[in-house]
């Protein structure tokens, strides 16, 4: 095989592969909601049964757990911004037209940085001073 076609091949399987870890962190994440609720379910139901009060039902069935945090867009924010840098100089040893596209993760990272920036001074701003 050629040059070209070992590089068209390392594309498809990289985009191959990131749809199917993609799709599998999406069913992950709906399989536990959906066995959290069930268990949620069930154990109100016991409670009814026995008659003794309901228990609370879970935070995270309330949305509370998918609330924006702060920590999770500077992770995030830190690592699209490494990977942006580091594919710009790997993009411009190969070609400097072709360059330019790692900044485009980098700018992501950059509004996900901007993004926890707003969310702490929000959380600063709504915590009630001693």
């Amino acid at each position: 095989m050629d040059s070209d076609a070992w590089f068209w091949l390392a594309v498809m399987t990289a985009v191959v592969f990131g749809a199917a870890t993609s799709m599998f962190g999406v069913w992950t994440i709906h399989r536990r909601k959906e066995l959290l609720l069930k268990h949620a379910h069930n154990e109100r139901m016991s409670a009814l049964e026995k008659g003794v009060p309901l228990p609370e039902f879970p935070a995270a069935m309330l949305g509370e757990a998918d609330a924006p945090s702060a920590a999770r867009s500077v992770r995030s924010g830190i690592a699209l911004t490494l990977v942006g840098i580091v594919l710009y100089f790997a993009l411009d040893r190969l070609e400097d037209d072709l360059s330019l596209f790692g900044l485009i993760p980098a700018a992501v990272g950059v509004a996900n940085l901007l993004y926890a920036a707003v969310l702490w001074r929000r959380k600063q701003a709504a915590a009630p001073n001693p």
